[in-house]
């Protein structure tokens, strides 16, 4: 008898020890398989992270040369401001009627004064349109993981329009199409983290000062 206790007794332990080594497997398949999917949901941010940044480059139609300084500008005395954005409260409507403030601190914004019997000085319409998002290419630069470089056209991102009046009559009007090019590729990732600048607003900036120059009068 005690011969078949001591039996039986080994066998339970042979048992025991092996349901332990089938856990201990479990374990690490399953650490294993945690471990892969950090990987790949690591690669699948960094991927997307390549896709989204890029640096862009921003451009006018007509070009605006920024370096040259007018011999004179217009006087106004008041305007309008109008955007027209797929965005609710846009930080840059918002940042373009401060920069709009500040180039022609003296004159009166008549914009809510929509049944005014003469026209405004200066009458400025903006639109802003959604880029889309990131193109198609980018998307090729994202899963080489930032080795194969693009870079993407967007057309017609902004559009600045001005309208002076001159004796309650109308003078001129110009309109600048603001257009982005945007590379992406894994040396970019850096520029594009710490590039702060506001390209469209500088450009709107410009376009302003550009409008403002003495000129003459147009037929409409």
């Amino acid at each position: 008898m005690r011969g078949t206790g001591a039996v039986i007794i080994g066998r339970y332990a042979a048992f025991d020890n092996v349901i332990k080594r089938q856990k201990c497997r479990l374990i690490h398949r399953q650490g294993k398989l945690s471990m892969h999917r950090s990987i790949a949901n690591g690669l699948v941010f960094f991927s997307i992270a390549i896709a989204c940044s890029s640096c862009a480059s921003y451009t006018s139609q007509p070009t605006i040369n920024e370096l040259v300084e007018p011999k004179e500008k217009e006087n106004i005395s008041s305007f309008s401001y109008e955007i027209n954005s797929p965005w609710k409260n846009s930080r840059f409507g918002k940042d373009a009627y401060a920069a709009t403030l500040k180039a022609i601190p003296n004159a009166q914004d008549n914009s809510s004064d929509l049944a005014a019997s003469t026209p405004p000085t200066l009458k400025i319409q903006l639109s802003e349109f959604s880029s889309g998002g990131a193109c198609s290419q980018d998307y090729l630069t994202g899963l080489s993981l930032g080795l194969i470089p693009s870079w993407c056209t967007r057309p017609n991102l902004f559009k600045f329009n001005f309208t002076l009046n001159k004796d309650h009559r109308f003078c001129r009007k110009k309109t600048y199409s603001i257009s982005s090019t945007s590379y992406s590729h894994l040396t970019m990732i850096p520029f594009a983290l710490f590039n702060t600048d506001n390209q469209p607003l500088a450009l709107y900036q410009a376009a302003l000062k550009d409008f403002l120059q003495g000129g003459q009068c147009t037929t409409p």
